[in-house]
Protein backbone atom coordinates (compact mmCIF):
# COMPACT_ATOMS: atom_id res chain seq x y z
CA UNK A 1 0.00 0.00 0.00
CA UNK A 2 2.37 3.12 -0.95
CA UNK A 3 1.94 5.60 1.50
CA UNK A 4 -0.60 8.77 0.78
CA UNK A 5 1.33 12.26 -0.85
CA UNK A 6 1.99 14.57 2.05
CA UNK A 7 -0.55 16.92 0.07
CA UNK A 8 -2.96 14.33 0.66
CA UNK A 9 -3.71 14.11 3.49
CA UNK A 10 -6.19 15.49 5.89
CA UNK A 11 -4.73 18.48 8.55
CA UNK A 12 -4.53 16.70 11.62
CA UNK A 13 -2.82 13.63 9.92
CA UNK A 14 -0.47 16.56 8.19
CA UNK A 15 0.09 17.09 11.69
CA UNK A 16 0.99 13.87 13.30
CA UNK A 17 3.16 12.99 10.23
CA UNK A 18 5.29 16.48 10.57
CA UNK A 19 5.96 15.63 14.16
CA UNK A 20 7.14 12.28 13.57
CA UNK A 21 9.56 14.07 11.00
CA UNK A 22 10.51 16.14 13.66
CA UNK A 23 11.24 13.33 15.75
CA UNK A 24 13.67 11.46 13.35
CA UNK A 25 15.37 14.45 12.50
CA UNK A 26 15.48 15.44 16.21
CA UNK A 27 16.75 11.40 16.99
CA UNK A 28 19.59 11.82 14.38
CA UNK A 29 21.04 15.31 14.65
CA UNK A 30 24.34 16.17 16.49
CA UNK A 31 22.90 18.61 19.13
CA UNK A 32 26.30 19.09 20.88
CA UNK A 33 27.68 22.74 20.65
CA UNK A 34 24.34 24.01 19.42
CA UNK A 35 21.92 26.68 20.20
CA UNK A 36 18.66 25.16 20.92
CA UNK A 37 16.37 28.40 22.62
CA UNK A 38 14.53 29.23 19.70
CA UNK A 39 13.39 25.28 18.14
CA UNK A 40 12.77 24.92 22.14
CA UNK A 41 10.70 27.58 22.36
CA UNK A 42 8.79 27.20 18.88
CA UNK A 43 7.67 23.48 20.01
CA UNK A 44 7.08 24.71 22.86
CA UNK A 45 4.93 27.14 21.60
CA UNK A 46 2.89 24.93 19.38
CA UNK A 47 2.58 22.61 22.06
CA UNK A 48 0.46 25.64 24.31
CA UNK A 49 -1.20 26.62 21.19
CA UNK A 50 -2.95 22.93 20.87
CA UNK A 51 -3.04 22.26 24.40
CA UNK A 52 -6.72 23.97 24.54
CA UNK A 53 -8.15 21.34 22.52
CA UNK A 54 -7.14 18.60 24.80
CA UNK A 55 -9.88 16.14 25.33
CA UNK A 56 -10.13 14.46 29.06
CA UNK A 57 -11.13 11.04 29.89
CA UNK A 58 -9.99 7.63 29.01
CA UNK A 59 -7.54 7.01 26.60
CA UNK A 60 -8.42 4.87 23.83
CA UNK A 61 -6.88 3.27 20.25
CA UNK A 62 -10.23 3.92 18.63
CA UNK A 63 -11.30 7.36 19.59
CA UNK A 64 -10.69 10.60 22.03
CA UNK A 65 -14.28 10.03 23.48
CA UNK A 66 -15.85 6.98 25.30
CA UNK A 67 -19.22 6.45 24.19
CA UNK A 68 -21.24 4.72 26.69
CA UNK A 69 -24.48 2.23 25.73
CA UNK A 70 -27.53 4.52 24.67
CA UNK A 71 -29.80 4.86 27.59
CA UNK A 72 -32.34 2.68 25.54
CA UNK A 73 -30.07 0.14 25.40
CA UNK A 74 -31.43 -3.11 26.82
CA UNK A 75 -31.03 -4.12 30.33
CA UNK A 76 -27.93 -6.49 30.85
CA UNK A 77 -25.89 -5.11 27.65
CA UNK A 78 -22.23 -5.35 28.29
CA UNK A 79 -20.12 -1.91 28.16
CA UNK A 80 -18.34 -2.27 25.33
CA UNK A 81 -14.89 -0.81 24.63
CA UNK A 82 -14.70 -2.33 21.10
CA UNK A 83 -13.68 -0.27 18.42
CA UNK A 84 -16.86 0.86 16.14
CA UNK A 85 -17.58 -0.62 12.81
CA UNK A 86 -14.35 -2.76 13.12
CA UNK A 87 -15.95 -6.00 12.33
CA UNK A 88 -15.89 -5.72 7.82
CA UNK A 89 -13.20 -2.64 8.18
CA UNK A 90 -10.71 -2.67 5.53
CA UNK A 91 -7.66 -0.92 7.42
CA UNK A 92 -7.10 -1.41 11.15
CA UNK A 93 -5.89 2.28 10.64
CA UNK A 94 -9.71 2.84 10.17
CA UNK A 95 -10.79 1.56 13.71
CA UNK A 96 -7.40 2.01 15.13
CA UNK A 97 -6.93 5.66 14.79
CA UNK A 98 -4.74 6.27 17.67
CA UNK A 99 -3.02 3.64 17.72
CA UNK A 100 0.72 3.85 18.93
CA UNK A 101 1.01 0.93 15.66
CA UNK A 102 -0.57 1.50 12.96
CA UNK A 103 -2.73 5.31 14.02
CA UNK A 104 -2.46 8.21 11.39
CA UNK A 105 -3.35 10.41 14.60
CA UNK A 106 -0.63 9.31 16.45
CA UNK A 107 2.78 11.12 16.21
CA UNK A 108 4.88 7.89 17.58
CA UNK A 109 3.13 4.99 14.93
CA UNK A 110 5.67 4.21 12.18
CA UNK A 111 2.68 4.48 11.49
CA UNK A 112 2.40 0.73 10.37
CA UNK A 113 -0.07 0.16 6.53
CA UNK A 114 -2.33 -2.73 7.22
CA UNK A 115 -4.90 -4.38 5.31
CA UNK A 116 -7.33 -6.84 5.10
CA UNK A 117 -7.16 -9.37 3.18
CA UNK A 118 -9.86 -12.57 1.95
CA UNK A 119 -8.13 -15.63 2.19
CA UNK A 120 -10.16 -18.86 2.56
CA UNK A 121 -12.78 -18.62 4.95
CA UNK A 122 -11.29 -15.70 7.19
CA UNK A 123 -9.24 -12.81 6.57
CA UNK A 124 -6.10 -12.10 7.00
CA UNK A 125 -3.95 -8.53 7.82
CA UNK A 126 -0.99 -7.99 5.37
CA UNK A 127 1.02 -5.10 5.62
CA UNK A 128 4.16 -2.97 5.15
CA UNK A 129 6.45 -0.54 7.18
CA UNK A 130 9.95 1.00 7.21
CA UNK A 131 10.98 2.03 10.76
CA UNK A 132 13.05 4.67 11.16
CA UNK A 133 15.91 5.80 13.31
CA UNK A 134 13.33 6.66 16.21
CA UNK A 135 12.92 2.25 16.57
CA UNK A 136 16.74 1.28 16.83
CA UNK A 137 17.92 -1.35 19.16
CA UNK A 138 20.98 -3.04 17.52
CA UNK A 139 23.21 -1.37 15.76
CA UNK A 140 21.07 -0.35 12.49
CA UNK A 141 18.33 -2.43 13.65
CA UNK A 142 14.86 -2.50 14.66
CA UNK A 143 14.41 -2.59 18.66
CA UNK A 144 13.58 -6.45 19.93
CA UNK A 145 10.65 -4.88 21.63
CA UNK A 146 9.13 -2.48 19.03
CA UNK A 147 8.58 -6.26 16.57
CA UNK A 148 7.19 -7.77 19.65
CA UNK A 149 4.24 -4.54 19.85
CA UNK A 150 4.13 -5.05 16.01
CA UNK A 151 3.16 -8.43 16.10
CA UNK A 152 0.81 -7.50 18.94
CA UNK A 153 -0.75 -4.87 16.91
CA UNK A 154 -1.01 -7.50 13.80
CA UNK A 155 -2.10 -10.55 15.53
CA UNK A 156 -4.45 -8.51 17.24
CA UNK A 157 -6.32 -6.84 14.36
CA UNK A 158 -5.91 -10.36 12.64
CA UNK A 159 -8.60 -11.69 15.48
CA UNK A 160 -10.54 -8.08 15.73
CA UNK A 161 -11.55 -8.15 11.42
CA UNK A 162 -12.15 -11.89 11.69
CA UNK A 163 -15.22 -10.45 14.95
CA UNK A 164 -13.14 -12.99 17.40
CA UNK A 165 -11.20 -10.01 18.94
CA UNK A 166 -9.85 -10.59 22.38
CA UNK A 167 -7.22 -9.02 25.18
CA UNK A 168 -3.86 -10.71 24.70
CA UNK A 169 -3.20 -13.26 27.08
CA UNK A 170 0.18 -14.46 25.74
CA UNK A 171 2.50 -13.69 22.27
CA UNK A 172 5.64 -15.65 21.68
CA UNK A 173 8.22 -13.80 18.94
CA UNK A 174 10.84 -15.94 17.82
CA UNK A 175 13.68 -13.83 16.19
CA UNK A 176 14.85 -15.37 13.30
CA UNK A 177 17.41 -12.62 11.75
CA UNK A 178 18.55 -9.00 12.20
CA UNK A 179 15.44 -6.26 11.35
CA UNK A 180 16.83 -3.55 9.15
CA UNK A 181 16.36 0.02 9.86
CA UNK A 182 15.20 1.84 6.79
CA UNK A 183 13.96 -0.84 4.95
CA UNK A 184 10.60 -1.89 3.87
CA UNK A 185 9.40 -4.71 6.23
CA UNK A 186 6.77 -6.64 4.99
CA UNK A 187 4.40 -8.71 6.99
CA UNK A 188 0.97 -11.54 7.00
CA UNK A 189 -1.12 -12.30 10.47
CA UNK A 190 -3.72 -15.24 9.86
CA UNK A 191 -6.35 -17.07 12.28
CA UNK A 192 -4.44 -20.23 13.25
CA UNK A 193 -7.65 -22.07 15.16
CA UNK A 194 -9.62 -21.19 18.21
CA UNK A 195 -10.32 -23.41 21.44
CA UNK A 196 -13.81 -22.07 23.10
CA UNK A 197 -12.90 -18.86 24.36
CA UNK A 198 -9.04 -18.66 23.22
CA UNK A 199 -8.38 -17.82 19.53
CA UNK A 200 -4.77 -18.53 18.38
CA UNK A 201 -3.52 -16.47 15.33
CA UNK A 202 0.14 -16.44 13.86
CA UNK A 203 2.45 -13.62 11.86
CA UNK A 204 5.69 -13.47 10.11
CA UNK A 205 7.82 -10.58 9.69
CA UNK A 206 9.76 -10.05 5.97
CA UNK A 207 12.57 -8.07 4.54
CA UNK A 208 12.44 -9.00 1.19
CA UNK A 209 13.01 -13.09 1.14
CA UNK A 210 14.67 -13.10 4.59
CA UNK A 211 12.20 -14.08 7.69
CA UNK A 212 13.18 -11.74 10.14
CA UNK A 213 10.87 -12.77 13.12
CA UNK A 214 7.36 -15.11 13.48
CA UNK A 215 4.89 -15.02 16.24
CA UNK A 216 2.09 -16.78 17.79
CA UNK A 217 -0.46 -14.89 19.93
CA UNK A 218 -2.97 -16.17 22.27
CA UNK A 219 -6.07 -13.89 22.28
CA UNK A 220 -8.61 -14.39 25.40
CA UNK A 221 -12.22 -13.30 24.46
CA UNK A 222 -14.40 -11.11 26.51
CA UNK A 223 -17.76 -10.07 26.29
CA UNK A 224 -16.38 -6.19 26.94
CA UNK A 225 -14.82 -6.54 23.57
CA UNK A 226 -17.63 -8.29 21.31
CA UNK A 227 -18.93 -6.83 18.38
CA UNK A 228 -22.96 -6.04 18.73
CA UNK A 229 -23.15 -8.72 15.80
CA UNK A 230 -21.53 -11.48 17.82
Amino acid sequence: MPAPRQDDLPPPEELNQAVRELIEVVRTADLDQVDLADPIAQIRGARDDLRARVVPGMRMQSSLVYEAPAADAPEGEPETLAPPAAFGAEHPSDFFPYSPLVGLLNPISPPVAMRRVAAGGHFEIHGEVTFGAAFNGPPDCVHGGVIAALFDELLGSTCVVNDIGGYTGTLTVVYRTPTPLGTPLQMRGWHDRSERRKVFAKGTLHSGDALCAQAEGIFVQSDDLRSPTS
